[in-house]
């Protein structure tokens, strides 16, 4: 008994001594986020041209130690790599702007999402991508400050009116292009005339022998089916004003709808028809547009002396378009005016080469010969970058009489007042009597850097071949011919069927201002017989010189047009 009670009170002793050790609970394993990521390219098969933008969203929980983003892009038409990135991120999303999508063609995108702190945890969405600029081309857009600049955005805008015309435009007879006797796209011009924020083109129209040989007409771009449409946006549905030379696109009212100022001349075909005054195409804020001629110069001289090119602008400082008209041996300027018709003939300048039969004001009490004479066009431009419009005179510089007339400009002395004693002479491009030099259309910019204004001019001679002639501006003001800026690559011993518009603007994107220009007729026979739009050219800065080269290799829908009706 002894010893049972002793053994119970050895285990009593045992059991009270010993300290009880909790248990180690199992550890709680926290199971991370699978990861979730969007692209801005799901929706399919993505068309982007030459830049690839891409966006990564994750949806997921950003794990401690940030993601793993692999991007991987391979043209599958050849299995070359294009562009690779991995890179550590602490941010749930990446934004690229993939560049070398040179190619046309297609394209794969790679991308990989992973988990720095699990490996396991990565997520990888393949991406169908087509370099195809069309894809997502929906029309040439209108720049926000349009309205700000005016008619020198529009006439230099890169949309190529004259291949539209001869794309899209039906309503014209298809005639052998002998003499006068052609569709010239001399009086067309880009505009939004329906105000939607894309670029269309407007072609007054051509009548030879009193009869219309393209009709008035506006094509306006539909940016679903990516082609320009034909319509007549005349109220009263005129669709011919007789034979327009140019076509000025300008805002005189206040509406945000581009107005026209329609530069009429005489039928060359004709001698029944009379000079056709300047004309004015006006918005009338709802779509529709009125024409109204306007009664401005002299009536005598009216019918005595044929007009030409002329140009609109604000030479007064006043902030309203002024509007310059040329007829050879007369020239005007009408003051612009803030009511309709925008133009009045009070107190107008009025050049004459001829002072002694004709009376001949600056509207400032002064003759100005050197306003007139030989003077087919003439465009406001500043040229000693003081701040004010100049004007610079078209001028033919081979005569008949053997005179030798020269391109010039009028410096503008202030508030539109022009006069003999501040006129520049451009130099003689060519010292051959009756050489048939002509120009049309002249740009000016600093071509070299030393501050001062350069000249670029459009040439032809004797209406059959064209070329670029710049004029570098000298310390003292004069200007030199340098034609060694511009290389010719394209129809380089010959350049057939004279240019009268030049663009000038960035065609290729660099910042830089590049030269091209508008085809002066458009009929299928100068298309197809003289490849006038089949070798269309531009000219892009390279460094200090302007190269030429194929102007559908920077506008693909051009392109596609070309190749789709001019094989």
């Amino acid at each position: 008994m002894k010893r049972v009670i002793f053994a119970l009170g050895i285990l009593f002793v045992f059991a009270c001594s010993k300290t009880e050790i909790p248990a180690t609970p199992p550890a709680v394993v926290v199971q991370e986020e699978a990861i979730k990521f969007t692209t801005n390219l799901d929706t399919g098969t993505y068309n982007v041209a030459d830049t690839l933008p891409l966006i990564v969203t994750v949806s997921s929980k950003l794990p401690a130690t940030g993601f793993l983003y692999s991007i991987l892009v391979n043209w599958t038409d050849s299995s070359k790599q294009v562009f690779k990135l991995d890179t550590s991120l602490s941010n749930s999303s990446l934004s690229l702007n993939i560049s070398g999508l040179k190619k046309t063609g297609n394209y794969s995108l790679s991308v990989t999402v992973t988990s720095k702190s699990t490996s396991s945890n990565t997520l990888n969405k393949s991406i169908s991508v087509v370099n195809n600029p069309l894809g997502r081309f929906m029309g040439y857009k209108v720049a926000a400050n349009a309205r700000q600049l005016g008619t020198d955005y529009w006439e230099n805008s890169t949309l190529p009116s004259d291949l539209i015309v001869a794309v899209f435009q039906k309503n014209y007879e298809n005639i052998h292009p002998s003499g006068a006797y052609a569709v010239w796209t001399e009086a067309i011009c880009n505009g939004d005339f329906n105000n939607d924020g894309y670029m269309d083109v407007f072609n007054a129209g051509t009548a030879f022998g009193g009869q219309i040989k393209a009709t008035l007409t506006f094509l306006i771009w539909n940016p679903t089916t990516k082609i320009f449409e034909e319509k007549n946006l005349i109220n009263d549905k005129t669709n011919n004003i007789g034979h327009p030379r140019l076509v000025t696109p300008v805002y005189l009212n206040s509406d945000n709808y581009v107005d026209l100022v329609i530069h009429g001349m005489r039928d060359e075909a004709s001698d029944l028809n009379p000079n056709e005054p300047v004309s004015i195409c006006l918005s009338d804020g709802r779509g529709g547009y009125d024409i109204t001629k306007l009664d401005l110069e002299p009536k005598s001289l009216a019918k005595q002396f044929g007009h030409e090119w002329g140009d609109v602008e604000d030479v007064t400082g006043d902030g309203l378009p002024d509007l310059f008209v040329s007829a050879n041996s007369h020239t005007y300027i009408f003051w612009g005016i803030s009511t309709f018709p925008y133009f009045t003939n009070i107190n107008f300048a009025h050049f004459s080469s001829d002072t002694k039969n004709f009376a001949s004001d600056n509207g400032f009490g002064e003759v100005v010969p050197s306003g007139a004479g030989a003077a087919y066009g003439g465009v406001f431009l500043d040229v000693n970058n003081d701040g004010q419009k100049d004007l610079l005179l078209a001028v033919g510089e081979g005569q008949p009489d053997g005179i030798k007339n020269q391109q010039r400009v009028l410096l503008n002395k202030g508030k539109g007042r022009f006069n003999e004693t501040s006129v520049i002479k451009l130099p003689l491009y060519s010292n051959e009597i009756n050489s048939g030099i002509n120009q049309f259309d002249y740009k000016v910019d600093d071509l070299n850097g030393d501050g001062r204004l350069d000249i670029i001019a459009v040439n032809s001679v004797k209406y059959s071949q064209w070329n670029i002639v710049i004029y570098m501006q000298q310390a003292d003001g004069s200007f030199v011919i340098d034609n060694s800026l511009v290389e010719y690559n394209i129809n380089t011993t010959s350049r057939p069927q004279y240019k009268t518009r030049l663009v000038y603007s960035d065609i290729n994107g660099d910042g830089l201002k590049d030269i091209s220009y508008v085809n002066s007729a458009i009929t299928p026979y100068y298309i197809l017989q003289n490849n006038e739009l089949l070798t269309k050219s531009v000219f892009i800065r390279v460094g200090n010189k302007f190269v030429e080269k194929d102007y559908y290799q920077f506008d693909p829908y051009a392109k596609s047009l070309k190749d789709k009706y001019y094989k």
